[in-house]
């Protein structure tokens, strides 16, 4: 029988329109004469009529779907066959197969994709709890309706526990791209095989590709047996990453315990990623977890970095405070000081310094604020070294520096001069700089010759006037000749004007 618009199927479905083609059959849109409502109609190919094992399938297709009823299933209406071909009667899903998200947007956000690998994983542990394994869970056997629900549709290569097995020996049943380890090698699918399908599905959603590819499909089939899954990119959520890594073990013991309790787990990943959407929590827990564990050394901290200790002090003073001076130690307290008290003794005014929490070093902006004694780095010896800067320093020197930054004196030379007051250093003009007194010295030079210019001016337009006047500089000379006397040459044009 070959499907066509307008063929009554059962004396009750009438064909409309067609929706799908899949391997087994072709999926119509009808109208149910009976109830009048539209419903789905999967026919039975035309080349596959009167084939007496895709009948079986279909018919096994039928018990299966039709014993389970879930929020997440598409419902089982009714099953027939009629003139060699059988059909299936179920219900019309209003929306799109995932596969035809994933070709518009090939990474889809975790908000929208947790929840539709929650819903199929509740709607596949409610086929696992009646004994029936789906195993061909792919994205175009997943439907997404218009209202945001999701439900699993074409159970034709389902196997129920009770089912006589429909392949031969060494015959694999489902999709290359989706196919769990143990059914690549011959064994029976359970419903740890629905989990590695599904994985492959939030995988591919999540990368945007496959894990394994391949030229055939017996080569993607040897790479889910033998191949490592390749790491997800850096910025997908480490939580997510990991229970993706968990429903892709080869080992069928290794991924979720069941169903539900992955989709009790993608609901919890789902709020914690809308709580922290980059992971850094997960990736800071997990990073102390292996410290703890010691599966990572520490990170080597060089020695100018290391911050200093509770009870020791920073190995640069504040910038701006004066350090009090020590007491030796043989030196003993005074008789009413208290001895929890001796540094409020010796600071009646203490300031009150932060301790260095990541930083026991003053920032760079502070040291180049600071004297030059305070830019040297500093060399931690002993009091007796004598390599020690101390030593080698004057008495006066070191007990200046102990005190804090030296304040030089007027008699010493006056204030350090710095870039900051290189222009000022004009006494009573404190306040001009030198590119000021330069551009002021300009303009004076400037109006200088000005006015040399304007004094010479009546001179040259006299001695201009008188070129002018003269008639023998007006007359012209022959070419190659120089007149030489003024006088000959005025002579000579009268007479030309005579003659």
């Amino acid at each position: 029988m070959r499907p066509s618009t307008g063929l009554a199927l059962g004396d009750r479905y009438r064909l409309t329109r067609r929706i799908a083609i899949g391997g087994m059959g072709e999926v119509w849109v009808a109208d149910d004469t009976y109830l009048g409502r539209e419903i789905a109609v999967k026919v039975l190919r035309e080349e596959y009529t009167g084939n007496e094992d895709f009948l079986r399938r279909l018919r096994t297709e039928a018990r299966n779907s039709a014993a389970l009823s879930h929020p997440n299933i598409a419902q089982m209406y009714d099953y027939g066959e009629q003139d060699g071909a059988g059909f299936l009667v179920m219900e019309l899903v209003l929306g799109e197969p995932l596969a035809d998200l994933l070709e518009r947007e090939p990474v889809v956000a975790p908000r929208k994709l947790l929840p539709i690998l929650a819903a199929t994983s509740r709607g596949l542990h409610h086929a696992h709890l009646a004994k029936v394994v789906h195993r061909d869970v792919k994205p175009g056997n997943i439907l997404l309706e218009h209202g945001g629900g999701v439900k699993i549709t074409d159970f034709g290569v389902s196997i129920a526990a009770n089912q006589a097995p429909m392949t031969a020996t060494g015959m694999v049943m489902g999709t290359a791209q989706y196919l769990s380890p143990e059914q690549a090698v011959g064994q029976a699918a359970t419903a740890a095989s629905d989990l590695y399908a599904l994985g492959v599905v939030a995988y591919e959603a999540t990368a945007g590709r496959r894990p394994f590819t391949g030229s055939t499909p017996v080569d993607i089939a040897v790479a889910h047996v033998n191949s490592i899954v390749p790491p997800l990119p850096s910025h997908v959520h480490p939580g997510l990453a990991s229970l993706i890594e968990r429903m892709l073990e080869k080992d069928p013991g290794k991924r979720p315990s069941s169903a539900a309790a992955l989709a009790d787990e993608l609901d919890v990943l789902a709020r914690e990623i809308a709580q922290d959407p980059l992971g850094a929590r997960s990736r800071s827990a997990r990073r102390a977890a292996s410290t703890r564990a010691g599966a990572r050394p520490p990170r080597a901290v060089p020695a100018h970095a290391t911050p200093a200790d509770a009870g020791s002090s920073p190995p640069f003073p504040p910038i701006g405070s004066v350090a009090p001076p020590d007491r030796p130690a043989s030196a003993p307290a005074p008789a009413d000081e208290p001895a929890d008290a001796g540094q409020a003794a010796q600071d009646p005014f203490p300031t009150p310094v932060d301790k260095p929490t990541g930083r026991a070093y003053p920032l760079r902006r502070d040291v180049r604020a600071g004297t030059q004694d305070q830019r040297r780095p500093v060399t931690r010896r002993a009091a007796g070294d004598p390599r020690s800067s101390d030593a080698r320093r004057p008495a006066e020197v070191r007990t200046r520096s102990a005190t804090g930054p030296a304040t030089p004196s007027a008699g010493e030379g006056g204030p350090r001069r710095t870039s900051t007051t290189t222009g000022r250093r004009f006494g009573p003009l404190g306040r001009l700089s030198w590119p000021l007194l330069a551009l002021v010295g300009l303009l004076v030079v400037l109006l200088l010759a000005t006015l040399v210019q304007a004094i010479a001016a009546p001179d040259a337009g006299a001695a201009a006037a008188a070129l002018l006047v003269t008639p023998g500089l007006a007359a012209r000379p022959e070419p190659g000749m120089m007149l030489r006397d003024p006088s000959r040459a005025s002579r000579a044009a009268t007479t030309e004007k005579d003659d």
